[in-house]
């Protein structure tokens, strides 16, 4: 072990009583955060069958691997496939998506003895990573116990670049022992060689959230709309974040004065943060019914707050303009691709670093825009809500267009899983 691996590890050690102590604490408003807390040390209970271990962070790595675990499901029927998560929602997502067809877990703590502990039960023939998790201790003891690593639908931007750059004499080695990178980007293969991966490692597979299309059903009849006014528009918010709602609130207000029957469809990123976004719409003078609250909406209806998971096909299926969160303040943004499925136009804020290359796509197919301020923002949701029948197909075939062209990814991952695990 390299003394920038011990001191990484002993930093785990210290610090791994505070992350608990936050757990717990984050579980008064989120009961799920205290939910199976012993996996997270390791704790799992496995039969000893041939596996294949896949994690994604969140809700976004869980729905994005959904094309592979089906691939991985289909080409390797006597594995069990294992997914880990980090987060309560991403555990919930799993759950929704996989149902019993997988095993589901929390992620553990990347602390030497909590990933030998979970390694030595899971026993995986192979472990998937799903975009930019890079974790030494994991990557170490599998790299020591034979177990192939690939990162899947790899992903790097600028600022992530930068920030490993500072610790390349901890993550450089630790790279060099995966035995695959499968990247989204050119960019990103660039930008991985430059914290130290092996190029002969790397390549690019494109990005498998493209691959989304072919597992969405987007012919349903939108029950929504059937459910409020008939000639009303409806603008999804999604995947809020804290310091956004309430700019998308006074767009909304600005907004209606040009389309009365506009209704705002607000869906936050974090369960947790439900309460405090029904209390921000409770202060506007709009109606304003909860999801949790209203299987059924009435024509008075103004703003829904979509305080549920698992439902944004749902909302989107009823757009007619989609706002993705995560880009008014500095988080990132989120997958928009799950909107374009959908043909439906998507604005953003500025800050999308974690989606330039789909945003790229997107924009210059005319099916997204990224827009700098509010004011900006208001004007560009303004112009898309006044689109014609004959614009609105046009958008829609673009972008259904734009999406069957870059899909293919799952296939390039599966091939380099088969050269893995023959």
């Amino acid at each position: 072990m390299s003394v920038y691996l011990l001191l990484y590890s002993l930093l785990w050690y210290v610090l791994c009583p505070i992350i608990l102590i936050r757990l717990f604490w984050r579980s008064r408003q989120n009961s799920a955060y205290r939910q199976h807390w012993q996996q997270r040390l390791g704790y799992i209970k496995l039969d000893k069958k041939p596996r294949i271990w896949l994690h994604a962070v969140s809700v976004g790595e869980t729905v994005a691997a959904k094309p592979l675990v089906d691939a991985l499901i289909s080409r390797y029927p006597t594995h069990q496939i294992l997914v880990t998560n980090t987060t309560p929602t991403g555990l919930e997502t799993s759950v929704r998506l996989y149902g019993d067809s997988v095993e589901h877990s929390y992620f553990p703590y990347d602390a030497p003895h909590m990933v030998s502990r979970f390694l030595k039960r899971a026993n995986p023939d192979l472990l998937v990573i799903m975009e930019t998790e890079i974790w030494p201790n994991l990557i170490s003891a599998c790299n020591n116990h034979n177990v192939p690593t690939l990162i899947a639908n790899a992903r790097l931007s600028q600022r992530s670049t930068k920030g490993y750059a500072r610790l390349s004499k901890l993550i450089a080695p630790v790279l060099k022992k995966v035995s695959h990178i499968a990247c989204r980007s050119e960019q990103d293969i660039e930008n991985f060689i430059t914290i130290g991966a092996n190029p002969n490692s790397l390549g690019m597979a494109g990005n498998i959230k493209f691959d989304i299309l072919n597992n969405q059903n987007t012919d349903t009849k939108p029950a929504l709309k059937e459910q409020l006014a008939s000639s009303c528009l409806v603008w999804v918010a999604a995947s809020t974040h804290k310091g956004e709602d309430e700019i998308i609130l006074d767009c909304y207000a600005t907004l209606k004065q040009q389309f009365p029957s506009l209704i705002l469809i607000l869906a936050p990123r974090h369960p947790e943060r439900f309460n405090d976004v029904y209390t921000l719409c409770s202060q506007t003078p709009f109606t304003t019914d909860r999801r949790s609250e209203n299987k059924v909406f009435s024509t008075n209806t103004e703003i829904i707050l979509g305080d549920s998971l698992g439902e944004m096909a749902y909302w989107y299926a009823a757009a007619d303009v989609v706002f993705v969160g995560g880009t008014l303040v500095e988080t990132g943004g989120h997958n928009p691709l799950e909107a374009s499925v959908f043909g439906v136009p998507v604005v953003t804020g500025p800050a999308v670093f974690n989606f330039e290359d789909v945003f790229k796509i997107l924009t210059e197919a005319d099916v997204a825009w990224v827009e700098h301020s509010p004011k900006q923002l208001t004007e560009r949701l303004s112009s898309l809500l006044t689109l014609d029948i004959e614009d609105k197909n046009a958008l829609k075939q673009r972008a259904i267009k734009t999406l069957e062209t870059n899909q293919g990814a799952t296939q390039l991952i599966m091939e380099q899983v088969e050269q893995l695990l023959p």
